[in-house]
């Protein structure tokens, strides 16, 4: 029987350990001998489930339907924005840290961060009505709560070092969403969420660095990113907006 490593899975799959440690837990993943690593069976267990979770259905909903053979039905990312929405607004500081705890767990985080996160972060930005701003704070800090917590493991377990500097924003969660869906790409990332036409300082322990735009990228910032490649460094920009602008503030 074939076998796979750990590390070949989470390349394979795309998924974090963390996720597969859950599953495993959640007993969605078949018993196996780990000695030897991962077997087929269970390979198989996993694509099904990435493919199971990629549509916003829950871990719960998963089980209910292999333990009763009833297709799996779920109402998917839009019931689940739904409860954040509610917890945000009613539930205690404790509750909504351990609902984003979990959802991070159950979740690749490209499809957590891509199709709940931040769509979520979308509507909390251009929401009016009362009490707005109290949920848009509340959100804030679930995301840098959970950012520092993902980094404080990974930079435990030895994972590949990462320095995120935010060249510019359009809002101040983007930058901790990216962190969290780095953090599943494995990658120990580091922060730092203050926009400057400064570089920031970066210490020599980071394999990589990535420069986030997210609202342009001054002609300074740019100049120092082209200085940056032909030094010979292993920097990239990333993010939704890297045009050129005069100036960011």
């Amino acid at each position: 029987m074939k076998y796979h490593s750990t590390d070949n899975v989470c390349i394979i799959t795309g998924i974090h350990p963390s996720n597969l440690r859950r599953w495993y837990r959640y007993g969605l993943i078949s018993a196996g001998e780990f000695s030897e690593g991962w077997n087929e069976k269970q390979l198989e267990d996993i694509r099904t489930l990435k493919m199971q979770t990629a549509s916003g259905a829950t871990l719960r909903q998963i089980r209910q339907s292999r333990q009763s053979g009833i297709p799996l039905h779920s109402y998917g990312w839009v019931a689940l924005k739904g409860e954040l929405l509610w917890l945000l607004e009613f539930g205690s500081n404790r509750a909504l840290s351990r609902y984003f705890r979990n959802i991070v767990s159950d979740y690749s985080s490209n499809d957590v961060i891509n199709s709940l996160l931040r769509p979520l972060n979308r509507w909390l930005q251009e929401d009016i009505r009362e009490g707005s701003r109290r949920r848009l704070q509340r959100f804030h800090q679930c995301i840098v709560q959970r950012a520092d917590s993902l980094t404080r493991a990974s930079s435990r377990k030895g994972d590949t070092p990462l320095f995120l500097e935010a060249v510019s924003v359009k809002d101040d969660n983007e930058i901790w969403l990216e962190a969290i869906r780095l953090y599943g790409q494995g990658f120990s990332v580091e922060v730092s969420s203050t926009v400057s036409d400064a570089p920031a300082e970066i210490s020599s322990r980071h394999e990589h660095h990535l420069m986030w735009c997210g609202a342009g990228i001054s002609i300074g910032m740019q100049q120092h990113f082209y200085n940056s490649m032909a030094d010979g460094k292993s920097v990239m920009l990333c993010g939704p907006d890297r045009s050129v602008t005069p100036s960011i503030n």
